[in-house]
């Protein structure tokens, strides 16, 4: 009987219970199954939001690397893509490459990854860091896209990259925010030194923020212990609208029509990430615009008559 292919396509099956019982009583008698059940157990300990297991695919890339008992064979090449698979279904990615390990947030998703130092980055929804963990020692440098809250260990400089500028501490906390034309650093603990692309600078100490927004610089005062994204609610200050709805869209996994609106006027306020229609309601309704569903997941926006 010609033997069963049980690669990425199969494991994607079986975890949304694609299967027949047949198949999948057949697939629970083989070593295939026990590995895979075995990167699943990995994957629970990652109790979202936090992410600290980064050797999981270097695990699986060891095992199958090391000669296993005569009555086994070594883990198959598609066990990579298999590990690949159930990590996207948790809602982030870890990716290896020559130049560093990259890390990434899905919508709705937050991450926390563990750094060589014991230092943290907290990555809100649709964010990737990435860093080169064998020169970190040398060189604590972290590039990142989207939006993340770092805590930082004392120790030589600290610098997180962005296309938008740098940012570079010794030991404390803040949070960073790109997006298009938008580059925005708040400082929660510590001293904090902010450089735009642009040779801007500005000094950030705890309730200090910077921000550079479609080329204006700010600076302001915020309260550190205002509720944050970390704990399920997006703050703006005086932004265009279009990066609101871009956030709403990274938490909710929606698409948001908004041809017929002005997408430049200024927010502020905030949203929940825990109710859509109450998020809706409280960005668009004190800015006179009205919102419909044109199914569960796409919402048409247009000025309220």
């Amino acid at each position: 009987m010609m033997e069963d292919k049980y690669d990425d396509t199969f494991l994607a099956k079986w975890l949304s219970g694609d299967i027949s019982e047949e198949e999948k009583t057949r697939f629970e008698t083989t070593t295939e199954y026990q590995d895979y059940i075995k990167i699943i157990e990995g994957t629970n300990q990652f109790e979202a939001p936090s992410f600290d297991k980064q050797s999981l695919l270097s695990k699986i890339k060891d095992k199958q690397d090391r000669k296993e008992t005569k009555r086994r064979r070594l883990v198959p090449s598609w066990m990579y893509a298999a590990a690949a698979v159930i990590l996207l279904v948790v809602g982030f990615t870890y990716v290896f490459t020559a130049a560093g390990e990259t890390f990434e947030t899905g919508y709705g998703n937050q991450m926390t990854v563990a750094l060589p130092d014991g230092s943290e980055a907290i990555l809100n929804a649709k964010s990737s860091i990435t860093f080169d963990k064998e020169l970190w020692e040398d060189n604590r440098t972290v590039s990142l896209t989207g939006e993340a809250y770092f805590k930082v260990k004392k120790g030589e400089k600290f610098t997180v990259s962005t296309d938008a500028g740098t940012i570079e501490v010794l030991g404390t906390q803040f949070n960073v925010k790109t997006a298009e034309n938008l580059f925005e650093v708040k400082c929660t603990e510590g001293k904090v030194r902010v450089e735009t692309s642009n040779s801007e600078k500005a000094i950030l100490t705890v309730g200090k923020a910077f921000s550079k927004l479609e080329g204006e610089t700010t600076n302001w005062d915020f309260d550190i212990k205002d509720e944050t994204w970390r704990e399920g609610e997006s703050n703006f200050r005086v932004i265009p609208l279009k990066h609101v709805i871009t956030a709403i869209q990274n938490q909710y996994n929606i698409t948001i029509i908004h041809d017929n609106i002005d997408t430049t006027q200024r927010f502020t306020g905030s949203f929940s990430h825990k109710n859509l229609k109450l998020a809706l309601r409280t960005v668009f309704v004190p800015m006179e615009i009205s919102y419909t569903f044109k199914d569960e997941n796409t919402v048409i926006l247009k000025k309220a008559e």
